[in-house]
């Protein structure tokens, strides 16, 4: 989070920009005082520092802190020379290196990021004695903003961040404003503690234990998700990223081959009667026309002699063979006739799906384990080219960025949660105050959400354990 800049608001002209996340380490603390103009830095420990690096010498957010610049050679030990500093400086100041020292402004009438509209014509400095960098801009308005960190000594750019819409700041339902809310209402500033990360990640716990208060929430439903496109052969897909559970059927609400009704799902032991008599296994080495021996993985399930049929590119291949090397990770089909029928006559990569007794059909049935989806029969040609399609619960998606929007509609529960973290700080003991206004007005407006929520949809898919009935 260090390197990403955060615009707090546009105000006409006024543009506010948090400070970044300072770095845990490399950090250090005089020894003794140092004079205003003063360059020989007595530390406690110069590791981690080298020549040309930025100096943040003070508090950031205090008065007479400031940004200054390693000048000369650091040996490990207990000095450094810097630039000289325009204040005085007692023992017992903190100095950490930092990566930027100023902040570059860039304005658009698009939502469109482009370093073409500087504002003002310059990078401003990061105002590391105040609890924010401001930049009035002198020059032409723009729609949208975005802040980049620069290291004007070294001519180093970072990252740049978020837009923010100059009419409205940051939305009401996103991460920003919500952080904006929270610390104007505990009455607290950044710095410490409260960094941008820390507040996310406190964002994050809140969003993850209200989607764990209930199994399926509506705001969850993610309809008509492409997984892939059928193909003759193909019969495995990647579920996706944002499900809730990748491995088993409790996510899925339906899954279509084209435009045909839902598939029927089956549970690993039904799906291992359905494949009953099926092998199969991937090739090893590529293998091209002409060759008489076809490299697999696993060849025990194989027959002695037979055939085999490879899929390349959605055109089905059948290959005879009169003998079998056997072996679990490097098995050999033999015996292959170099030309005619039963050769091989097309390039076979690495990875390509071996079968023997395999089904081709409309597909009717699937499977989830692994982290993939499974279909069955294999789409024969008049099914090749259809999307497979599935309808899931996805899983709460994590907030990383002030522009990023909270998923469940009363997105004010995450103000009162992300208020009872702030407060909690105040404690001691490091013991979280459960009778919090904060947490409290969570708690109703959570329960509020539980109350009125409808999924809207009926599951398909049911299962039973000792007489149990799960998922309707």
């Amino acid at each position: 989070m260090y390197e990403l800049p955060r615009i707090i608001s546009v105000s006409s002209r006024v543009i506010k920009i948090a400070h970044l996340d300072l770095p845990i380490q490399p950090l250090t603390y005089l020894l003794s005082d140092l004079a205003a103009s003063g360059t020989a830095l007595s530390v406690i420990d110069n590791a981690g520092f080298a020549d040309d690096n930025l100096l943040l010498i003070g508090e950031l957010g205090a008065k007479g802190t400031e940004i200054k610049q390693v000048n000369g050679a650091v040996s490990a030990g207990t000095s450094l020379t810097s630039t000289a500093v325009t204040f005085a400086h007692s023992a017992g100041t903190p100095i950490r290196k930092i990566l930027f020292n100023q902040f570059k402004i860039y304005g658009t009438n698009t939502n469109t990021y482009a370093t073409t509209n500087l504002i003002s014509g310059s990078a401003v400095d990061i105002a590391v004695d105040a609890p924010y960098t401001t930049l009035v801009n002198t020059g032409t308005e723009y729609a949208y903003y975005w802040a980049t960190a620069y290291d004007s000594l070294n001519t180093v750019t970072g990252q740049n961040s978020d837009s923010v819409l100059v009419s409205t700041g940051y939305a009401s339902n996103t991460v920003g404003y919500l952080i904006n809310s929270a610390l104007e209402d505990t009455k607290k500033k950044k710095g410490g503690t409260i960094t941008d990360e820390w507040l996310i990640r406190q964002i994050n716990e809140g969003l993850t234990d209200t989607a764990g208060r209930l199994k399926h929430w509506s705001f969850l439903q993610n309809f008509d998700y492409a997984l892939g496109s059928s193909l003759r052969g193909t019969y495995q897909f990647t579920m996706p990223t944002d499900i809730d559970d990748k491995n088993t059927i409790k996510s899925i609400l339906g899954v279509r081959v084209g435009t045909d009704d839902n598939l029927t799902f089956l549970d690993k032991r039904e799906w291992e009667t359905q494949l009953r008599g099926v092998a199969r296994t991937q090739v090893t080495t590529q293998a091209v026309a002409t060759d008489t021996t076809l490299e697999i993985d696993n060849s025990y399930d194989f027959n002695d002699t037979g055939s085999i049929d490879v899929f390349v590119s959605g055109t089905k291949y059948t290959i005879t063979y009169t003998g079998v090397t056997r072996s679990t990770t490097a098995g050999i089909l033999t015996g292959i006739p170099a030309t005619g029928d039963g050769s091989i006559t097309v390039t076979i990569p690495i990875d390509t799906n071996v079968w023997q007794g395999e089904a081709e059909s409309k597909p009717k049935y699937f499977t989830v384990y692994d982290g993939y989806l499974y279909i069955w029969p294999l789409p024969d040609a008049s099914y090749d080219y259809k999307n497979i399609t599935m309808d899931y619960w996805t899983s709460r998606t994590m907030v990383n960025s002030a522009s990023d929007t909270i998923e469940p509609p009363r997105y004010d529960a995450l103000k009162e949660w992300l208020n009872f973290k702030l407060r909690g700080l105040d404690n001691a003991s490091g013991k979280l105050d459960f009778n919090d206004s904060g947490f409290v007005m969570y708690e109703r407006i959570v329960n509020q959400m539980i109350r009125r929520e409808s999924s809207g949809q009926k599951f398909l898919y049911s299962r039973k354990i000792n007489s149990i009935k799960y998922g309707n």
